[in-house]
């Protein structure tokens, strides 16, 4: 049976699929740079001049101590008060892998029709918006938003506290976008933050772009979540291992949008999964892994053959005469 979501997305725009990976590459580069702190500073500028808003953190629950890790931030248009972006970063560490596989056992998704995978919904019922004080220079601490309810609620709550006090005349009542970006791990989470916020909508959700996303539920899932309309890119590398997981009773949601990066990429699973690669695949001009480089082919040099000057060629003729033709070769 062929996997769900195998039609052709309307309006695929490749370069705002790019945009899009490169703030959730600023999550990653903010928690590789300060991987302790829940809290890192952000880059100034995110990428297109967007401006940061609030911290998403996760706690990984193989430890009932789990200590908060950062995950995401959100992100607002700097040409539009009301757009704002939520990129939430990959799998970066061997716990947050066994969350991964514990995600191979479906389990109900409370108030949404079919089951998902048990890791992913666990990590998404321990995820959290950390919104800065006022104020505040980039990075440090800021005030947990878990009092307005799910992950999808803290969101909305995230975004409206920050257009009533960055444009206090603006009509709290205008409806916020927020578009979904994620790598992995996160585009299991990205797309169960998408399906818990449909049952409020208090914002909208304009688009969740995936890359390397894992299958996150079962079929009712899929075709559930399928149905809410969302415009939905999920783009995959074919040599990936990660978008074939986990196996049957999961099936993928709309829309693949399928490369390779055979020819492009050293072959290795980290390279085929990387979101600097997916990036490339999406536009070329995006640098990839210094690992990931492809190997060099060494272009063979031709072959020079050494012609002589001239070449002189006696031909007898009649009447005894001798004509001497002289040929250039080279």
């Amino acid at each position: 049976m062929a996997e769900l979501g195998s039609t052709i997305a309307p309006s695929f725009d490749p370069a705002k699929a790019v945009f899009y990976g490169q703030l959730v590459n600023a999550a990653y580069a903010m928690y590789d740079n300060h991987t302790s702190d829940p809290t890192p500073p952000w880059p100034k500028p995110l990428p297109g001049n967007y401006r940061f808003i609030a911290w998403v953190q996760m706690r990984d629950f193989i430890f009932e101590s789990g200590n908060w890790t950062f995950y995401g931030l959100i992100a607002q248009n700097p040409s539009d008060a009301n757009d704002h972006v939520l990129a939430i970063r990959g799998t970066s560490d061997l716990t947050e892998w066994w969350d991964d596989l514990t995600s191979m056992v479906p389990w109900p998704m409370e108030g949404f029709g079919g089951d998902v995978g048990y890791g992913f919904y666990r990590i998404y019922q321990t995820m959290r918006i950390i919104y800065p004080l006022k104020g505040l220079a980039p990075g440090g601490q800021g005030e947990s938003l878990e009092a307005a309810g799910t992950f999808a609620d803290q969101v909305a709550e995230a975004v409206r506290r920050h257009a009533a006090e960055s444009q206090p005349a603006q009509p709290a009542a205008a409806l916020k976008s927020v578009t979904v970006a994620a790598h992995s791990l996160g585009s299991a989470l990205a797309t169960l933050y998408v399906a818990d916020n449909s049952r409020t909508k208090k914002v909208k959700t304009p688009l969740l772009c995936t890359y390397a996303s894992p299958r996150v539920g079962d079929y009712t899932f899929a075709t559930t979540f399928d149905g809410l309309g969302i415009p939905s890119w999920r783009i995959v590398n074919e040599l990936d291992i990660v978008p074939k997981l986990p196996i049957f009773p999961f099936w993928h949601i709309q829309t693949e949008q399928l490369y390779n990066s055979g020819s492009s990429t050293w072959w290795s699973l980290e390279c085929w999964h990387s979101i600097d690669t997916y990036l490339n695949l999406l536009d070329p001009k995006q640098p990839l892994l210094p690992a990931c480089l492809p190997p060099k082919v060494a272009v063979a040099t031709p072959l020079r053959v050494a012609a002589p000057a001239e070449k002189e060629i006696a031909i007898a003729a009649p009447a005894g005469t001798t004509i001497n033709i002289t040929i250039k070769v080279g």
